[in-house]
């Protein structure tokens, strides 16, 4: 049993300095040997717990996704008012959940915004909770507006999905420019919501 909790002590301790440098530097320049040489871990004690570092990562992004996904959850069954309302609270909920928890911002963005194409199916199932979480808001919010004829949800879901890969490829070219990442995600969460709301009410401020 006693060794069993000193396993325990020692994953966690390295998926804590794991969490640290993927949250500061993103999957591709995160270092192994800075994990280590910064927090007094071994190599060989790395290996003998997790098989790489894509695994780490993994894991690291399965924490980032499950909490979030907890958290909105909760605001989920508070939403009220307005679609527009609904929308605004929803979004502005994801902003808090990140200044709250910035070592899961730096693994969210890169996530988003530069997402390691070798990782794409295991970072798909990672945060299918997530995106399931967003769709049933949007279903929720679309269920309680009249849609226009020939229209339905689903399409209005997959049509959004567009949007949010076009904005996402838009986002990973700026992170070239030495953006924060927070600055980021802040402008992306703005952006889903604006689209959003095109996507639900036009451009137009009066009835055409």
């Amino acid at each position: 049993m006693i060794r069993e909790k000193k396993n325990e002590i020692s994953k966690q301790r390295i998926l804590d300095a794991a969490m640290e440098e993927f949250s500061k530097n993103g999957y591709a320049a995160a270092s192994m040997n800075t994990i280590c040489s910064e927090n007094g871990i071994s190599k060989g004690i790395i290996y003998h717990y997790f098989s790489s570092k894509d695994e780490l990562y993994l894991l690291c992004a399965q924490k980032c996704f499950d909490e979030i996904t907890a958290y909105l959850k909760q605001i989920k069954k508070s939403l009220g008012g307005t679609a527009e309302q609904k929308m605004r609270t929803y979004f502005d909920a994801r902003l808090s959940f990140f200044a709250d928890h910035p070592l899961y911002l730096g693994i969210f963005s890169d996530i988003t915004l530069n997402p390691s194409e070798h990782l794409s199916l295991e970072i798909e199932e990672c945060r299918k909770g997530f995106d399931a979480m967003n769709v049933s808001v949007l279903k929720e919010i679309l269920q309680s507006i009249t849609l226009r004829k020939g229209l339905s949800v689903n399409q209005i879901i997959a049509d959004f999905s567009l949007y949010m890969d076009f904005y996402n490829m838009h986002f990973k070219a700026k992170l070239t420019e030495g953006k924060s990442a927070a600055a980021l995600l802040k402008k992306h969460e703005e952006n889903c919501h604006r689209q959003l709301s095109i996507l639900l009410y036009g451009v137009s401020k009066e009835n055409i």
